[in-house]
């Protein structure tokens, strides 16, 4: 064996081979295939239609625990697990007891950072998903969970006494945002039954304002994202919508493979897609419904969605990830409809023309030129797709160019983006794997997370056997979120599991100094979500977008942090804001947050 053929790299060549063995070299080859799909009265689930079924079922992922013992800690690990200590005992459910085996089972949930107290310490919301019963089956909701950050990774639970103690959702993603303009971040939760508008009273409560905020459709919604489309200062919301899935009588899907057929989850293509949803927030604690007027497509199965001004024209812009469909990205202006150019901009496809399984998203600059690029997560068989701007309405797809061809293609990504956990300067890039198939036999439920070190913008390499022993074992990955937990200037994970415990990461990376920068709107949206920050502190500025709903379902650290090197100061800071108006700050303090206040800067020009 090579040296640098790593256990890693090994599993991989395996599975590769055992896919290529079972489906021949057709990358567009599903890596399963439904032998039948039957629509059955009792819901397929019951334990007498069960024992007569010429199928076998899937084992549960309790019945098939991974007995892989994490590794050892080492001194050259790129980070610590920190969840014993931080106090956190808490798990996504979606219900799997029940053998139901539903599509709505395959989601899972995600996480937001939200500093509710502004105490300025990032406390974390988890979504708590739901139960099954059946057949036929009925769906219902499971309380998430709010935990104060207490300082030095120690947490306490004041989900109760934050009035969060209780959901009628199946949920699924939560974002935070002062959608009211008072100061206080908000929460919004999504999920099967539509979604949850939190009111943050002076961070002693939150109130449950959502019917009295006109966000009352009823649907299936996955991920959502806060932006700014009319530039009026006030957040206006994005929330997709995934599958025509619902509860009561549902299919049967059976599945070849080498031992015959067996029952397991059924496919997305077995459902039509639902209307994504913009709401347009009116500045009187209402919003509108503006979905149709803005040209927003129907029928599409969304898992992510991101905002920022991706052609740099001064309007705020929308990417859309959907599952096995065309990809989106409207594109902004002074009035509706938003424009949506996914396949001319060269994100709708893979590279080889295929609609690929896409579900987290998320936005950068891994290159250094100061340009917004974009990269996702896919399912199996599928490359996660890295895709360089071109400062206008254009993107290259670079996956392969950039290394990263091969590395995840026997996952199924979900959370994930970029962030410079080794504090270098160079954005790298985070996956959290996990399958939506209980026990398919080209990819296990349970997968490993993965980093990849940014190499000077130039390539990345996979350096995940340092991470640490959490990536060591694989796990039945979801949302996550990056966030700097302890301010001591590093980037944390948080990471969402199915049916498994979170999992809190300690980054221990250092650099020699950093700047951390809070955005304070006046005219733009009180976070300034959507704004775009360069940041000088001698030689090449490096460039940061502050998005809503980066991730998958989640919510990552509302600050930005940059590291700096020994020799780099003074730190300046260039601001374009929502509003389009750019300013300069001067001065930063290093290795500290520095607020700046839109309107205090030095004005550049406007857009």
């Amino acid at each position: 064996m090579s040296p640098a053929l790593t256990a890693r790299n090994w599993w991989q060549l395996c599975v590769l081979a055992l896919l290529v063995g079972m489906w021949g070299c057709n990358p567009a080859q599903p890596p399963v295939k439904p032998a039948a799909i039957k629509n059955l009265p009792s819901g397929g689930s019951s334990t007498e239609s069960v024992a007569r079924a010429p199928f076998r079922l899937a084992p549960l992922p309790f019945e098939k625990l991974d007995k892989t013992i994490p590794r050892a800690a080492r001194p050259d690990d790129w980070f610590a697990d920190m969840t014993e200590r931080s106090g956190i005992k808490f798990a996504y459910q979606n219900g799997f007891e029940a053998r139901c085996y539903t599509l709505l089972e395959t989601v899972g949930g995600g996480v937001a950072l939200i500093d509710f107290d502004r105490d300025g310490d990032l406390d974390i919301f988890f979504n708590g998903g739901g139960k099954l019963v059946g057949p036929p089956v009925v769906v219902s909701g499971r309380s998430g969970a709010l935990y104060r950050n207490d300082g030095d990774w120690k947490f306490t639970d004041v989900t109760t006494a934050m009035g969060l103690g209780a959901s009628d959702l199946y949920t699924h993603g939560c974002i935070a945002g002062d959608y009211n303009r008072d100061g206080w971040p908000d929460l919004v939760v999504t999920g099967y039954g539509g979604c949850r508008l939190y009111h943050n009273v002076d961070g002693t409560r939150f109130e449950d304002v959502t019917q009295m905020a006109g966000l009352i459709e009823v649907d299936w919604f996955t991920a959502a994202a806060f932006g700014d489309y009319d530039r009026d200062g006030w957040l206006d919301l994005f929330v997709v919508a995934y599958a025509d899935w619902k509860s009561g009588p549902n299919p049967t899907c059976l599945y070849d493979d080498l031992k015959g057929k067996r029952r397991d989850v059924c496919p997305p293509q077995a459902y039509a897609g639902r209307q994504h949803r913009l709401w347009r927030n009116g500045g009187n604690g209402k919003f509108v419904d503006v979905s149709q007027m803005a040209g927003i497509r129907s029928e599409m199965r969304g898992l992510g969605v991101v905002s920022v001004d991706f052609d740099a024209d001064g309007w705020p812009d929308w990417f859309v990830a959907n599952d096995v469909q065309e990809n989106q990205l409207y594109f902004g202006g002074p009035q509706l409809p938003l424009e949506d150019q996914g396949a001319l901009a060269g994100v709708a496809y893979s590279l080889t023309g295929e609609r690929e399984g896409s579900m987290g998203t998320d936005v950068g600059d891994f290159n250094g030129d100061g340009i917004v690029d974009l990269f996702y997560t896919n399912f199996t068989q599928q490359d996660n797709s890295l895709l360089q701007g071109d400062g206008a309405r254009g993107f290259l797809n670079v996956t392969e160019k950039a290394g990263l061809a091969g590395l995840s293609r026997v996952w199924s990504g979900f959370g994930g983006g970029f962030a410079d956990f080794d504090r270098d300067g160079w954005q790298d890039l985070y996956v959290i794997n996990g399958n939506v198939f209980y026990d398919a036999p080209e990819s296990a439920y349970r997968q490993p997370a993965q980093i990849f070190r940014n190499k000077s913008g130039a390539r990345f390499e996979e350096v995940s056997e340092q991470g640490g022993s959490y990536f060591s074992v694989p796990h039945p990955g979801r949302g996550s979120a990056v966030g700097d937990l302890d301010n001591d200037g590093a980037p944390d994970l948080v990471i969402v599991h199915q049916n498994e415990p979170v999992t809190l990461l300690r980054n221990l990376k250092t650099s020699p100094h950093w700047v951390r920068v809070q955005l304070r709107g006046v005219k733009s949206n009180t976070e300034a979500y959507g704004a775009r920050v360069a940041l000088r502190a001698g030689g090449q500025p490096i460039t940061q977008w502050l998005a809503s709903g980066r991730s998958y379902c989640s919510q990552s650290d509302p600050r930005l942090l940059f590291a700096v090197p020994a020799d780099g100061q003074p730190a300046s800071a260039t601001v374009v804001w929502p509003t389009g108006v750019t300013e300069t700050f001067s001065n930063l303090k290093l290795d500290a947050t520095n607020e700046l206040i839109e309107g205090t800067g030095t004005a550049v020009g406007e857009k």
